[in-house]
């Protein structure tokens, strides 16, 4: 169990000793220099960052071994040697003089210990594994980072200008207590940040309409939506999620928020656009704060126009956050360029899923035959009516061609060929999930990188 007692302590202008003169010890004393610290530094020799730090002034050394009378004026003391003998030495001379000591890497010799911190303005937020794992610490810093970089700063701002006066009118413990606290969640509720809800969604603190983000949580792997996009997932009340978003992406969800699926699957029963466009409208006017998690990007091939539109008409208030599309992002992760300066300096993005027999298509194929880089969303169900367009418009039936089944994901597949025989290599397959089909010359790029392994080649050489 924890029983650390987690406190702030003020070192500005007060003298610590750091022992060490390397890495570790460099580490420590940007730490206390940051916290205005007067730091000295003793050790045999140092490292090109100390001297630099020595040179400008802001540290004073020595260069000898610790002596116990270092300790003379410290607040606090850090074995940072790489000498067990010193810094058990270290951590006895300190106990006897009742100096806080932090011995790198060794947590039986600590007597505190450093936490992985963010920090904005005046917020400061610590977290400690109690020395059993900064690393962990680290991640968990970078995930309170996110949450907590935009809006609660400025509260603090606001409070902190107001604290002055409420100490001054009101003497009263209590009272105070119960002023700030109001203070602070009408400023949680102004800037859509209140934690605590009614039963039926809206804010405690607000009475401000509920708003819809349109997220794009790109092209299947968890780790490729954007910062801003999952921010906004884990404040949501409500989330409308596609069928091809990851359980990697909805676990950050939280759980109070109710995940509403209206997937659209080809071939399969899905929600109408018109249900997920009234969906929205009405959790938003229960002032709620809704996500259409789309994936991808919601404005390519994504019906995210559709959904703006709707939204705007019916007077709610909209964010768009663009995502990863899968035309760009499934060429990259396999090293497929879409431009190449030797081999394609043009891209056209295609929707697959018109019906590409009918006699008239909105898709001018003669036109597409001269463009270097073809991205086809959606086209696996069309790909014979596909290969015969493009064959029939004078694209040579060796182009290279790779259609990518679960792209992104662990289970990927990849299937190399050409236009003349990309159906046969794609009919034997069992892939069920949603396939990309890239285009030219710069997929032989595809064979150069470590993807080669997923490839099932064509005879030809590409």
């Amino acid at each position: 169990m924890n029983t650390l007692l987690p406190v702030f302590l003020k070192l500005e202008g007060r003298r610590v000793l750091v022992a060490g003169g390397g890495a570790a010890a460099v580490q420590k004393i940007r730490v206390l220099l940051g916290a205005g610290a007067n730091v000295n530094v003793v050790a045999p020799e140092f490292c090109a960052a100390i001297r630099v730090l020595a040179g400008d002034g802001e540290i004073t050394v020595r260069r000898r071994r610790y002596r116990k009378g270092d300790l003379r004026g410290c607040a606090a003391v850090i074995g940072a040697a790489d000498d067990p003998v010193l810094h058990r030495k270290i951590h006895n001379d300190a106990g006897r003089a009742g100096i806080a000591v932090n011995i790198v890497d060794t947590p039986g010799l600590c007597t505190f210990y450093f936490s992985s911190v963010f920090q904005k303005g005046d917020l400061s937020i610590a977290v400690s594994t109690n020395g059993k794992s900064p690393t962990l610490g680290k991640l968990i810093r970078d995930a309170i980072a996110d949450e907590f970089s935009e809006g609660y700063p400025e509260i603090l701002e606001t409070v902190g200008d107001l604290r002055g006066d409420v100490l001054r009118t009101l003497p009263d413990f209590d009272s105070r207590k119960r002023l700030f606290e109001q203070i602070v969640r009408t400023e949680l509720g102004r800037r859509s940040l209140a934690p605590g809800k009614t039963k039926g969604g809206r804010d405690r603190y607000s009475s401000v309409e509920g708003k819809v983000s349109l997220v794009g949580a790109g092209p299947g792997d968890p780790d490729l939506i954007t910062v801003k996009g999952l921010r906004v997932l884990r404040e949501a009340d409500v989330v409308l999620y596609d069928a091809l978003i990851s359980g990697g992406i909805l676990a950050h969800v939280p759980p109070s928020a109710v995940k509403i699926d209206v997937g659209k699957r080809g071939g399969a029963p899905s929600t109408p656009q018109q249900e997920i466009n009234d969906l929205m409208i009405r959790e938003a006017r229960s002032g709620r704060r809704v996500v259409r998690l789309k994936a991808g990007d919601p404005f390519v091939f994504g019906r995210g126009g559709e959904e703006l539109e709707a939204l705007r008409n019916a007077g709610i208030e909209v964010e768009i956050i663009p995502g990863i599309t899968a035309g760009t992002g499934v060429p990259a992760s396999l090293g497929i360029p879409l431009t190449h300066r030797a081999m394609s300096s043009s891209v056209v993005f295609l929707t697959g899923h018109e019906d590409t027999a009918k006699s008239r298509g909105q898709i001018e194929w003669d036109r597409i035959a001269g463009t270097d880089t073809v991205v086809i969303y959606m086209g696996i169900r069309n790909l014979h009516g596909i290969v015969t367009r493009l064959l029939s418009n004078g694209v040579p039936s060796g182009r290279p061609v790779a259609v990518v089944f679960d792209g992104t994901l662990p289970g990927q597949t990849v299937v190399a060929g050409t236009l003349d025989d990309i159906e046969g290599r794609v009919a034997g397959q069992t892939c069920s999930g949603p396939g990309l089909i890239i285009l030219g010359d710069v997929v032989s790029l595809l064979h150069q990188g470590k993807q080669k392994a997923l490839v099932q080649e064509s005879s030809r050489t590409l």
